[in-house]
């Protein structure tokens, strides 16, 4: 590990970050059981893209991994990516496809409101996040290898170390309980108004289906702003909120990556709201259609369309 810190370090001298600095971000990441500040790209694809993932190559160079670990061919991985809110229940959840050449990755966003036997998928990962892992591999049929999980509080101040994030709107809308409001276009968001943005879903055409779709063009508008020089600022600022399962080796999948990678995204087709007896309106599936659906689009293309502009 020392070895790759100091090629790490190496990678960044050329844009003067100072190394004190490198090394004392990481150690400080080292000493916390389960976050590592390095993967905040992958964590923060939490709230819907897995283009924030470039921050990952900007650290660490696929040309600088040591032979020990070039002997060992990187393999695809599924991620399951959490957003949650502050007190566990889950704002966003995020199955995302990085093939092992790491030039690309393909995501599935799965509405926080889907009935999965008889619970909401919200509620499952502060329950217990295997069953919540359990539940995802049942409705999409496949098999998630690791999970990560970041607050989505986090955001607003991810924002702001980037200089704010570009997204684009339809058309104007005001949050009825933030009362924060957006107007129609181009505009770039960071702090409290970006965190409005991502959790506004009353006042949209569809609610739900809205934010999430909000999620994911923040994440891409967040991905094109992280560069190799604020890569350190990043792992400070969030990497205390990240957090991913013990048996995932995230030095072994950061060298995978090499450069900017491109992203597909698209979200789970579901039913309109349903009343489940007692547990509230959700949003159904059928897993024959939802298995197929999932697999095609984790082996990646462009299913954005348009002009980027979201409700």
């Amino acid at each position: 590990m020392n070895d790759l810190i100091r090629r790490a370090i190496a990678a960044e001298a050329e844009d003067r970050v100072d190394p004190r600095t490198v090394l004392a971000e990481l150690h400080k990441a080292k000493k916390r059981p389960k976050p590592w500040g390095l993967i905040v790209g992958v964590a923060t694809l939490t709230a819907a893209a897995a283009a924030a993932a470039v921050i990952v190559p900007t650290a660490i160079k696929k040309t600088d991994a040591s032979p020990a670990a070039q002997t060992a061919p990187a393999t695809d991985q599924t991620v399951l990516l959490i957003g949650s809110d502050d007190i566990g229940n889950t704002d966003a959840l995020v199955l995302a496809r990085f093939p092992a050449d790491g030039r690309s990755a393909s995501v599935v966003s799965l509405p926080r409101d889907v009935f999965v036997d008889g619970e909401k998928l919200n509620s499952l990962f502060a329950e217990d996040p295997a069953k919540l892992v359990t539940a995802v591999e049942r409705t999409t049929g496949v098999k998630v290898d690791h999970h990560a999980a970041v607050k989505m509080s986090e955001f607003g101040r991810i924002s702001q170390v980037v200089g704010g994030v570009e997204v684009c709107l339809k058309a104007a809308s005001t949050d009825p309980v933030s009362k924060v409001g957006f107007p129609a276009g181009r505009q770039v968001l960071s702090g409290d108004r970006a965190l409005a943005f991502l959790r506004q879903r009353m006042g949209l055409p569809n609610g739900d289906l809205d934010r999430v779709r909000r999620q994911q063009a923040f994440l891409a508008g967040l991905a094109s702003q992280v560069t190799k020089d604020k890569a350190v600022a990043l792992a400070r600022e969030a990497g205390g909120a990240v957090v991913v399962d013990s048996g995932w080796d995230v030095l072994e999948f950061a060298q995978r990556f090499s450069g900017p990678i491109t992203v597909s995204a698209t979200t789970l087709p579901v039913s309109e709201p349903v009343d489940h007896q007692g547990k509230g309106y959700g949003l159904d599936v059928d897993p024959a259609k939802s298995k197929e659906f999932v697999d095609k689009a984790l082996q990646g293309g462009d299913t954005s369309g348009g002009d980027g502009c979201v409700a």
